[in-house]
């Protein structure tokens, strides 16, 4: 379960833009997060991230699966593979998909969960979301920036 709210921090900063990961069982959790569309390419409004960040940790972690097991490298600690993105509508436009490793969100570690949770409430402040991964062994890294007044 640790895992879950590791690789949560990075899923969140793409709230409201998605995976194309084939559809996956539905969230039995109502939340107040909207779904949102970025407000331009690659921007996410203020609101929408607040609304992420004020219904927690655990209920955005209900919208993505990773492997049971870290992704380890030379001993050490590389990241997390997403299993699965749940609610297809919640991650659509966002370029993550099943087979994925999240390294990092905002420069933050996301090894453990409390590294996890300060990465997911650094959101609130942030004036961009950046989630560092690797696909098919190459670094790739997703930048939104986050605009207030919206």
């Amino acid at each position: 379960m640790r895992h879950l709210a590791l690789l949560a921090t990075l899923a969140l900063f793409a709230c409201g833009t998605t995976s194309t990961a084939g559809p996956a069982p539905s969230s039995p959790v109502a939340s107040t997060q909207p779904a949102l569309p970025p407000l331009a390419d690659h921007a996410l409004a203020r609101s929408t991230v607040h609304a992420a960040v004020t219904d927690g940790l655990g209920v955005f972690l209900q919208r993505v699966e990773v492997d049971d097991q870290p992704v380890m490298v030379g001993g050490k600690f590389h990241g997390f593979r997403i299993a699965a993105l749940r609610d297809p509508d919640f991650w659509a436009g966002v370029d993550l998909k099943a087979g994925d490793v999240v390294t990092s969100v905002n420069g933050f570690p996301i090894e453990r969960p409390e590294q996890a949770q300060t990465a997911f409430d650094s959101l609130e402040v942030a004036s961009q979301l950046r989630v560092a991964f690797e696909r098919d062994g190459q670094p790739h890294e997703l930048v939104y920036a986050i605009i207030d007044g919206r």
